[in-house]
């Protein structure tokens, strides 16, 4: 391949192409097939309310018209962030070229394509691939904004990207306090300032994102009330410091933690400005949510989610930073260092699609399995880990109907003690998690005493247990057991 081909526009967009393809690929890779997680109901529920109760909500919108368009399921629920999911690394990748160059933007919007932690989420019928794309527009027009004489151009997408970025969730807040930082830092920092930097225009956006902020409070204090309601109602999820750090490890590799780590030091001093913008991107939303998990607030790794291109941006100029001290053998050393990066995300994306079943427990086959030996006298009892049993029903009750096993709320139990089971039924038992334990109780004492292993559905999400266990307490097989028990002793 000639020198000139390989730098040819042409070559370029042929490389995106390619990128493109396997993003749509992975991310279309068994779609239907993964069992629902309880926010993917809510999703459904939120999606086929009326048009105008959704108008301030447009990620429902759009599930809305794609389940009108194609049927209420699992791929049509789960197609709107799949879409989003994609366009996001093609269409991110121009703003990643003109902030840096095109071997950054193609490694980078590589690195989204085979991170695990982006095909999850353009797996799952949520809002957060969409705020991804939405949220990092905003942020690089304003980054434009500053360095290409305060064009009111660049700070109108902004604003109204940033708009539509609260409508799908109040985590978008995190970039009026991103901006808010960058533009203090760089108005007490006067070498980092570019030529164009006018103190006075930028003053002025600095009160305008206060006061924008200030009219944002309400919405975002009554979202806290509701966030400690559900709090007070559902129990803590256990989030610390470390096992958020952890998790977020986790779904990002601890190979690109750690090259975005060094990126981003090597960003600072290189590309000064650059890496001021793209260090305060990445690292203040993730400062303030181990600060609220430090205060145990209820957060989830998702909501760091937004963050993705800001730290892979930061690993793939480290690694041709790498590259470029090579001055033989760039070849191999190309091959090599971005070898070395890829493979721990490939390996990720090989245990989400096996062992882990896309981070999902298996509760879609147990119910199918259940629903092949069903009687119409039989109860179901799901001992799972839902302390809002709301939430249990409905986790139960709608993956029952997707593969047509009907069940009513008689069907499903509820006991108080171990002795308001009706043991004169066949009761199914449904738990998800970890094994019973040999010294269990209550319950769990019950079900390892009085009933027996009918299906195990194993998937791990890391060191997370999620398989699914169905147990059967059946009447008459307790009866032939304790009738062949008592003629053997005769």
């Amino acid at each position: 391949m000639s020198k000139k081909w390989s730098r040819s526009r042409g070559f370029e967009y042929f490389l995106l192409a390619i990128i493109t393809v396997i993003a749509g690929l992975l991310r279309f890779y068994n779609l239907h097939v993964w069992s629902f997680w309880i926010d993917e109901y809510i999703s459904l529920e939120a999606s086929l309310r009326p048009y105008l109760e959704n108008l301030s909500h447009p990620f429902w919108i759009v599930t809305r018209f794609s389940l009108d368009l194609f049927g209420i399921s699992a791929v049509s629920l789960r197609l709107p962030p799949f879409i989003f999911g994609v366009l996001s690394i093609f269409l991110l990748y121009f703003p990643f070229k003109a902030i840096f160059d095109r071997r950054v933007a193609l490694l980078t919007c590589f690195l989204m394509a085979i991170s695990p932690w982006h095909i999850y989420i353009s797996q799952l019928a949520r809002w957060y691939s969409l705020l991804l794309l939405v949220s990092a527009f905003s942020l690089i027009s304003f980054y434009f904004y500053v360095e290409r004489h305060q064009s009111l151009r660049y700070l109108i997408i902004s604003v109204l990207l940033f708009a539509f970025s609260f409508l799908l969730h109040l985590t978008a807040g995190f970039i009026v306090l991103i901006g808010i930082v960058y533009l203090a830092l760089l108005s007490q920092i006067r070498k980092l300032q570019p030529e164009s930097f006018s103190r006075k225009k930028v003053n002025i956006f600095f009160v305008v994102l206060i006061l924008g902020s200030i009219l944002l409070v309400p919405r975002f204090l009554q979202f806290v009330s509701q966030w400690n309601q559900i709090q007070l109602r559902d129990g803590s999820w256990g989030t610390t410091p470390i096992s958020f750090v952890l998790n977020v490890l986790y779904h990002l590799t601890p190979t690109i933690g750690f090259a975005s780590f060094l990126g981003l030091i090597l960003l600072l001093f290189r590309d000064k400005r650059k890496g001021l913008f793209i260090a305060v991107y990445a690292v203040l939303p993730a400062l303030l949510l181990i600060i609220a998990a430090s205060l145990e607030i209820n957060i989830s790794n998702k909501y760091l989610f937004f963050t993705l291109p800001a730290l892979l941006l930061a690993a793939s100029c480290l690694c041709w930073f790498i590259i470029d001290q090579t001055k033989k053998y760039r070849i191999i050393t190309r091959m090599a260092v971005i070898g070395l990066m890829a493979l721990p995300s490939l390996k990720a994306d090989y245990l989400y699609f096996t062992t882990g079943h896309g981070n999902r427990d298996r509760l879609n086959e147990a119910i199918q399995f259940i629903q092949e030996k069903w009687r119409p006298t039989d109860r179901i009892f799901p001992l799972y880990f839902f302390q809002n049993f709301d939430y249990t029903q409905l986790y139960l009750k709608t993956t029952a109907t997707l593969v047509n096993l009907e069940l009513a709320d008689e069907h499903i139990l509820k006991p108080e003690t171990v002795e308001d089971l009706d043991l004169n039924k066949r009761i199914w038992v449904v738990s998800i998690g970890k094994p019973l334990l040999p010294n269990s109780s209550g319950f769990y004492k019950w079900v390892s005493q009085k009933t027996n292993m009918a299906a195990e559905f194993q998937a791990r999400k890391g060191p997370k247990d999620n398989s699914v266990r169905v147990y059967l307490h059946s009447p008459l097989d307790q009866a032939e057991a304790l009738a062949t028990s008592t003629s053997n002793s005769m």
